[in-house]
């Protein structure tokens, strides 16, 4: 239900866990300028504010609510980006005092996001420049693995738009530029600007929740924001080469897809990438490293959120062109109906239990009632989704793979 306008609340009333989960998520287009901000603005929200002005004194206080447990969350979704804020806290059923930590956790969530932690124009600053130092000290250490600069690499070669592109390097450049007064203009803008959902997942009393959140001094906005990104197929494949220090290779090819999130053929695109490297009955663990031994690793991931679908594997450097040609010919054979009713039905039962197990995790439970918002609740209905997994056939996935060109390729050569 609308709050404001641009600011929903949602519940999704279950007794299923022993948990609370309140998440307040906040949604803006995917902005490069933005987002070393957004970062460094959710990393200090979860550290302190101004009642609870240092992170003991949060978590003790924290530890006074049964337990209750508090975090961030920045990340990219298509082509928008979100900052959650989530309190998970024991359920009342549980608690000799009833129908009074829901009250305390919203009272908590309000310092964490209108008492932050200042100092002049800008957060505090000593807080501040010990969050920002612990996030280029975690973005450094990916960049140390080699198969995470490699996924970047591609990205920068397979995307368009600059924003997708997130290049690690530049992201940390931008972070270590970012300052307590800069950061907290990118929080100010984020809580005056953004599309906002608050979830509540459990057993909750929904009026006086809706009476408490309309003490908060929240305002309405426009916010329009677009999760699925789309870009058009370019006849220019773009390659990629660098030498680097390494034990073993990694070959990365990047496909482009027309298909989306909300589109009626995402079961059947779900199924293409079972088939070819999502599990370990898949084609390019059978073919490409048990049977012919090319490959250390080997894999396929699957974004429908931007219509890339990644191919990878990690490899001996002179069995490049080998495990190329390899690699494209599982994705070939897909294409031409090269697959046995047994994989296909491995390959659902394996699509099923990921679906069924997402239904026993919180967060996955709060993403589909969100995501729900954007593509229609019959596209994000379990069942539905069953069914139409049951209902893919042969001639469907050979004519969804059939659809996947290839766009980019990156090669980073190992060398001693």
């Amino acid at each position: 239900m609308e709050l404001y306008p641009g600011i929903a609340v949602h519940f999704i009333q279950s007794k299923k866990f022993k948990t609370n989960k309140i998440t307040m998520r906040f949604t803006a287009p995917l902005s490069l300028d933005l987002i070393s901000g957004r970062m460094l603005s959710a990393s200090v929200l979860e550290t302190a504010n101004k009642t609870y002005p240092t992170a003991q004194i949060l978590r003790k206080h924290l530890a006074a609510l049964y337990g209750a447990d508090l975090s961030s969350h920045a990340y990219r979704r298509g082509q928008s980006h979100l900052v959650d804020v989530s309190f998970t806290y024991v359920r009342d059923e549980f608690l000799s005092k009833k129908n009074v930590l829901t009250a305390q956790i919203l009272e908590l969530l309000h310092q964490v996001l209108f008492n932050p932690l200042l100092d002049e124009d800008g957060f505090e600053k000593n807080t501040f420049e010990i969050e920002k130092k612990q996030l280029l000290a975690r973005l450094e250490s990916e960049l140390e693995d080699p198969f995470f600069s490699a996924h970047k690499e591609l990205d920068q070669l397979f995307f368009q738009e600059e924003s997708m592109q997130l290049v690690p390097r530049d992201l940390i450049s931008r972070i270590s530029e970012e300052t307590s007064e800069t950061s907290y203009s990118s929080f100010e803008k984020m809580l005056s600007e953004d599309r906002i959902d608050l979830f509540f997942l459990g057993d909750f009393n929904e009026v006086e929740i809706l009476e408490n959140l309309k003490k908060f001094p929240l305002t309405g906005r426009k916010a329009t924001v677009n999760i699925q990104y789309r870009q058009e197929y370019s006849n220019v494949l773009r390659e990629g080469i660098i030498r680097k220090k390494l034990g073993q290779s990694i070959l990365e090819m990047g496909y482009h897809s027309t298909i989306g999130y909300g589109d009626d053929q995402k079961m059947a695109l779900l199924l293409v990438n079972g088939l070819l490297g999502a599990f370990p009955h898949s084609k390019l663990f059978t073919q490409v490293r048990e049977k012919e031994g090319l490959a250390y690793t080997v894999s396929s991931h699957l974004d429908l959120f931007s219509g890339f679908l990644r191919l990878f594997a990690g490899i001996n450097r002179q069995e490049r062109n080998k495990v190329r040609k390899l690699m494209n010919d599982q994705l070939l054979a897909i294409k031409n109906g090269r697959f046995t009713d047994v994989e296909i039905n491995q390959t659902k039962e394996m699509i099923l239990r990921t679906m069924l197990l997402s239904q026993d995790n919180q967060d996955s439970i709060i993403d589909r009632e969100y995501l729900s918002l954007f593509f229609g609740k019959s596209v994000l209905d379990q069942e539905t989704l069953i069914e139409q997994l049951e209902q893919v056939d042969r001639d469907e996935i050979c004519r969804v793979a059939s659809s996947l060109k290839l766009q980019a390729i990156y090669f980073m050569e190992g060398a001693e």
